[in-house]
């Protein structure tokens, strides 16, 4: 079930993900109706990673998950409850990555994907890729989405532990205050289609630009 606020039909409707034009109008309704569970939503995700630093990460994530959903459809009902389940099941995928990886489990990358998988992560590529350098989008995707350490990204991308912590905190940092951030830059479309593909397939070695 889909939620529409309780006013007129045409206050209803601006709230409605439009055309690109409208987009920046989504953000602040979007703001609106997560505000008032921002400070639950962050003792969940400290509830679920039991660190400072993977809770952060999943909080901002869960965030900008729900935020492209909202741009993508109508309002949601329940909101707190349709957070944390993003939240939830972010971690859940974290996890079993992670398993996966420990357990040096080596798949066939997927070879096909439902379309829409595809735009519902095409959509979260570009709202990064208007907004960040092509580095941190590289490095907050290895990390947060496929699992690496910071020893294994310093090592896959050369360069110091150091610059890889400092690159992930600012990126969270911005992240934080996504509202603040600058207007958008041009996308490199072969960028995000090959970060889409590398998340649709499963295969973090094409996240990286030499991949």
């Amino acid at each position: 079930m889909r939620f529409v606020p309780n006013k007129s039909r045409d206050e209803s409707l601006c709230l409605r993900p439009g055309k690109e034009g409208n987009r920046m109008g989504v953000i602040p309704a979007y703001e609106a109706l997560v505000a008032p569970h921002l400070e639950d939503l962050r003792k969940y995700c400290m509830f679920l990673t039991r660190s400072k630093w993977d809770s952060e990460d999943l909080f901002q994530e869960t965030l900008l998950k729900s935020l492209i959903f909202f741009m993508h459809t109508e309002p949601y009902v329940e909101v707190k409850a349709f957070l944390v389940r993003v939240a939830r099941n972010l971690w859940i995928d974290d996890c079993r990555k992670k398993q996966r990886r420990r357990l040096a489990v080596f798949e066939q990358p997927r070879t096909y994907y439902a379309d829409s998988d595809y735009v519902e992560v095409r959509g979260a590529i570009e709202w990064l890729a208007e907004r960040f350098p092509r580095r941190n989008i590289e490095m907050w995707l290895l990390f947060n989405y496929f699992g690496y350490s910071m020893q294994e990204i310093a090592q896959a991308t050369n360069c110091t532990v150091s610059a890889v912590k400092s690159i992930l905190f600012r990126t969270r940092e911005m992240l934080r205050h996504r509202h603040e951030l600058p207007e958008r830059r041009k996308i490199a479309h072969l960028d995000v289609e090959r970060w889409s593909r590398a998340i649709i397939q499963d295969r973090p070695q094409g996240i990286l630009s030499k991949g």
